[in-house]
């Protein structure tokens, strides 16, 4: 379904709105005028009866009895062109008008009414004065041809006026709507990296300026409890990192003293494997935490990549030797990107080492790099099986791990901090495919 924007949706319906009062309107306006032109006919068919009967009984010479005939020249010169049929006493024709061609017209009661004449409709009137009887009438040519143009003039201006209308409405809107986009554009500046910016008020004190005003509220109490929870996760991480380091110096201490049984050093060398884990989750969480507070200290600048990458596969094909998994590398060599070293160096241990824990037995793991168009891609690809069209988006959430099963190891985080980390650094981090043999991330970053 197509949705349509607010100025176009209002430009229509004001359209369609005048497009069926116009059409409404029409549909009445046409019955009365022709109703009102049928009105005036037949009075004309009414006055023209009248003035034949005057004309009759004031001609001189007039015969006092009409039944052996009615000469032409008692019916007056402007009534020539009309349908007549003249009876007289007994129902006989008296006068027939040529333009009837013998043609009867004769009705049994008084009054006006519609027939057909040679195929076009006529309006005739029945008279009787005196012994006469006078059947009159005309063509509605005339009539049906004004209703005609009007049919005609409103099935061209109806659109016309439609389209008109439509231009208006949608100026109308779009002059209405303008504080409404201003918003939206402020709005879609307000973000992590600028939790301080607010919507610009507009002038008066209409709904929209009430609207911003309440936005505006809402948004400061927002940015006071983002602020807050930032705070408190980066507090919270470095309060935790003495007592975890101090807890692990310990467990080192007690793994080495000469004395313990061997079920006691397998206890500490667990509570230590436990305890790396928990400070490794201390330093993600407070690096997070860093990111979300925009208080993330980089030493961005122009670096070689083949040192980095070099140091990378070297770790990787490590740990895939250690899984009996393969490993393969493809890279051009001189890539120049910009950024922090050490960051980015985090973004791709954590996308490799995530390639090799999902990587599937006998599988392999690939790094590859290369140049493009004002940036450099280095992509890390493992064999797996696809993941799930509904969770492609979700992976890059904060302790998202659906359908990992309890033996991989992990917290969640490693895809969130890579992609943090990048974008940090103006980059991005990227799911570019999984179908079902190969899955591949991609990192991009700016060249240099």
């Amino acid at each position: 379904m197509k949705v349509w924007p607010l100025k176009v949706k209002f430009g229509l319906y004001s359209a369609g709105l005048a497009y069926a009062a116009v059409l409404g309107f029409s549909l009445v306006l046409m019955p009365i005028i022709y109703h009102h032109q049928l009105t005036e006919l037949d009075s004309q068919l009414e006055d023209n009866a009248e003035e034949l009967f005057r004309d009759v009984e004031n001609f001189k010479g007039a015969p006092q009895d009409y039944r052996k005939g009615f000469s032409e020249r008692f019916i007056p010169v402007a009534l020539r062109r009309r349908y007549l049929q003249i009876m007289g006493p007994e129902g006989q024709v008296l006068h027939r008008s040529a333009n009837l061609r013998g043609m009867d017209i004769a009705a049994a009661e008084q009054g006006l009414r519609t027939i057909v004449i040679f195929d076009r409709n006529a309006r005739v009137g029945s008279f009787r004065h005196g012994l006469l009887t006078l059947h009159i009438g005309t063509r509605l040519g005339t009539i049906e041809a004004m209703q005609e143009d009007l049919r005609i003039g409103l099935l061209w201006s109806l659109p016309v006026a439609a389209l008109v209308v439509f231009s208006g409405g949608w100026l109308l809107a779009r002059r209405a709507l303008k504080p409404v986009a201003d918003l939206t554009s402020a709005a879609e500046k307000i973000g992590v990296d600028q939790p301080s910016g607010r919507l610009p008020v507009p002038p008066g004190q209409d709904e929209i300026a009430r609207l911003t005003v309440v936005l505006n509220a809402s948004f400061d109490r927002l940015q006071k409890s983002y602020e807050a929870a930032a705070r408190f996760s980066a507090d919270a991480s470095h309060q935790l990192k003495t007592p975890v380091t101090v807890l692990r110096s310990g467990l080192e201490v007690l793994r080495d003293t000469e004395y313990l049984k061997t079920p006691e050093q397998e206890e500490i060398l667990e509570l230590l494997k436990q305890t790396r884990r928990l400070s490794t989750l201390v330093d993600d969480l407070l690096l997070l935490a860093q990111v979300d507070a925009g208080r993330l200290k980089l030493e961005a600048g122009p670096l070689e990549l083949d040192t980095l990458l070099e140091s990378l596969a070297d770790d990787t094909e490590a740990a895939c030797l250690t899984q009996g998994i393969a490993f393969r590398q493809n890279w051009s060599r001189g890539l120049r990107a910009v950024g922090d070293a050490r960051r980015i160096s985090v973004v791709l241990q954590n996308l490799t080492e995530n390639a090799v824990k999902y990587c599937t037995a006998g599988g392999t793991v690939g790094i590859a790099a290369e140049p493009g168009e004002g940036v450099v891609r280095i992509r890390i690809s493992n064999s797996s099986p696809a993941i799930p069209e509904k969770e492609r988006e979700s992976i890059f959430e904060r302790f998202h791990r659906a359908g990992v099963g309890e033996n991989i190891r992990g917290h969640g985080l490693g895809l969130n901090i890579a992609r943090e980390l990048a974008r940090a650094q103006g980059g991005e981090v990227r799911l570019v495919s999984s179908d079902g043999e190969w899955t591949v991330f991609e990192l991009e970053l700016k060249s240099a």
